[in-house]
């Protein structure tokens, strides 16, 4: 393929690399996005499925599912796209010694983090420890300690024994200011927030190339060649005078794409990051078959009706899991994150059918419903999952950030000779790590940073991203 002029390539099409083309296209730059996969979205990954009516569909979530509070990057564009969101309610119930019971939020998990953050405040940045380290150092009680695991090692899908206490109580503060405990999903599905950007994308003259699979980022200041081969095996050879890099963090760290020269210490930062591990699994029934518990524990039969959450015991596997509430679909979702996604495919078997991942799943969710395997079975109409750790093009669910690490997102979101910007959600996001929003905001941020080097630009960067003419009333 004949080389291609561009004002600037974007290297990803995951959220970030859309937000970052977005802007970029509306500045009036010609830009082209390469995405190695057949699909945009990255690790929003959307499938349509059959339900037992007739003709009827659901969008189940393989990837990102939630939003997590009112973050103003996707507030703005879910109002600009028109999009519907709902807020998840409903009843959360908690299987403890063999029974199943209300949740009732006590168990001191939560006041162990907030007690963390006070702590944190105290000390300095460069005294940071891991969160292990933390609950050992203020003798946390047994119960609550198990709580606070399960909750830092499931939703940030990272080790304890390496995640920053520093970065958590940064994290903490932030979803604190955004309201973070609130939950909304969109109606169509997450795939509608990066369809839209993508049509904004194209409407304004960009390029999104697909199954493009980027080998090599040739640079020097002011001019890049990016490198690789088409799914056809031809080679591809595109040229700008910059690019954005917003490549998943277990990507960068595999190496797989060559940079010429290094990009300076932005290598090295990646280096000291981590990606977590996270294992979801979403089983359609026929019906909502929690709610045939309901027989046997009336006491239990209106939090039944309208479970949104339940959780289980760390001897369970999956011990995360979730309904489609407040829509009443007959779809439950099985969670893992941390260094239990390891255990769950241990005990599954290396070498299992990937069936035996779902009669895992279906087997822990019998013995908290207190019903037969095989009936569950029997109900059970599709199961989906996708395993972002085998993705060669995630290599991994999200990052979080180890003890000694804080500054390194923030450092990989410095321009290289105003040549290179790096975006994605393990860089700088005002320590909203691991989210779409934070994905969002890098790729916003990365996109002002090089139309200000081009003196395309003189504002601030949230204006950019929600330009008034196109805002949605409040």
């Amino acid at each position: 393929m004949a080389d291609v002029d561009y004002d600037v390539l974007v290297v990803g099409a995951g959220v970030a690399g859309l937000a970052a083309g977005r802007l970029l296209a509306g500045a009036g730059m010609r830009v082209a996005l390469l995405e190695a996969r057949d699909r945009i979205g990255g690790r929003i990954l959307t499938r349509r499925v059959a339900t037992a009516g007739a003709g009827t569909s659901i969008a189940v979530e393989l990837g990102a599912e939630f939003i997590h509070g009112l973050p103003p990057e996707t507030c703005s564009l879910v109002r600009e796209a028109g999009l519907v969101t709902s807020e998840v309610r409903g009843s959360h119930l908690r299987f403890a010694n063999g029974r199943l019971a209300a949740d009732a939020h006590n168990d001191g998990g939560m006041s162990v983090l907030e007690q963390m953050v006070v702590w944190a405040g105290k000390e300095p940045r460069q005294a940071d420890i891991s969160f292990a380290q933390y609950l050992k150092l203020a003798a946390v009680d047994e119960r609550a300690c198990k709580s606070a695991l399960r909750y830092v090692e499931g939703f940030n899908a990272a080790d304890s024994q390496r995640i920053s206490v520093a970065a958590l109580a940064e994290q903490q503060q932030a979803e604190d200011r955004i309201e973070a405990d609130r939950l909304f999903r969109i109606t169509n599905g997450y795939e509608a927030l990066a369809q839209f950007l993508a049509k904004a994308i194209q409407q304004n003259g960009g390029s999104i190339l697909l199954q493009r699979v980027v080998q090599s980022v040739a640079w020097r200041a002011g001019a890049v060649t990016v490198g690789g081969v088409e799914a056809g095996g031809s080679v591809f050879s595109l040229r700008a005078p910059c690019a954005v890099i917003s490549l998943p963090l277990g990507v960068l760290q595999a190496q797989t794409v060559s940079f010429s020269p290094t990009p300076g210490e932005i290598l090295t930062h990646a280096g000291r990051l981590a990606m977590g591990a996270a294992l979801r699994v979403s089983l359609l029934f026929r019906s909502r078959v929690w709610r045939e518990t309901a027989s046997s524990l009336p006491g239990l039969s209106a939090a039944l009706n309208e479970l949104s959450f339940l959780l289980a015991g760390e001897e369970e596997l999956p011990s995360t899991w979730w309904t489609s509430m407040p829509e009443t679909t007959p779809l439950i979702t099985a969670w893992v994150g941390g260094p239990k996604v390891t255990a769950l495919k241990q005990r599954v078997g290396a070498h299992a059918a990937p069936e035996a991942l779902a009669f895992e799943c279906i087997k822990s969710l019998a013995k908290i419903l207190g019903q037969a395997a095989a009936s569950l079975q029997q109900q059970l109409l599709s199961w989906h999952s996708h395993d972002w750790q085998a993705d060669e093009y995630s290599r991994g669910a999200y990052s979080y950030v180890p003890a000694g690490a804080l500054e390194a997102s923030e450092k990989m979101t410095q321009p290289v000779h105003e040549t290179l910007y790096f975006a994605g959600e393990h860089t700088g996001s005002g320590a909203h790590w691991g989210t779409v929003h934070g994905a969002l905001r890098s790729g916003i941020d990365a996109a002002t940073r090089l139309l200000r080097a081009n003196r395309r630009i003189d504002t601030d960067s949230q204006a950019v991203a929600a330009p008034s003419k196109n805002r949605a009333a409040q």
